[in-house]
């Protein structure tokens, strides 16, 4: 029972990281590369998705998402809630990867959220990005 919690788990979170990618793009970013971690060496975490802005700036996405199955609004649903600062530090050591091995060590960059709820009652999805939550 705990495999198949497991398995919708990621399943949900495979389909906000799609949303989000999607939104992404139509927002005018670029998909540099989606699930980066680094492979080499000690396992910093991954990075859901990496964008680069019309201005040249290469953003790491933490994408967060849930899903509401009980009314037509998402009030008190905050998927934002779960990127804790120990989440933050492993965006940025991973971020520094990808910057070292892309050799854009002197390129811009920060770190944005995407929060993404599915209300299976609405059948209609929330998008929120979150510009900023580490510079």
């Amino acid at each position: 029972m705990v495999l198949d919690n497991k398995k919708a788990r990621l399943k949900l979170g495979d389909r906000g990281e799609k949303v989000a990618a999607n939104y992404l793009i139509a927002q005018g970013y670029e998909i540099i590369a989606a699930n980066f971690s680094n492979t080499k060496g000690y396992r910093l975490g991954e990075v859901d998705l990496v964008v680069k802005n019309k201005q040249g700036k290469i953003i790491f996405v933490e994408v967060k998402t849930r899903k509401n199955t009980k009314s037509d609004d998402n009030y008190g649903i905050f998927p934002e809630n779960a990127i804790t600062p120990s989440k933050i530090k492993k965006l940025e050591k991973a971020a520094a990867v990808f910057l070292k091995l892309n050799g854009l060590m002197e390129v811009a960059w920060r770190i944005d959220a995407v929060a993404v709820i599915f209300n299976y009652v609405t059948r209609k999805v929330s998008i929120k990005h979150i510009k900023y939550i580490r510079v």
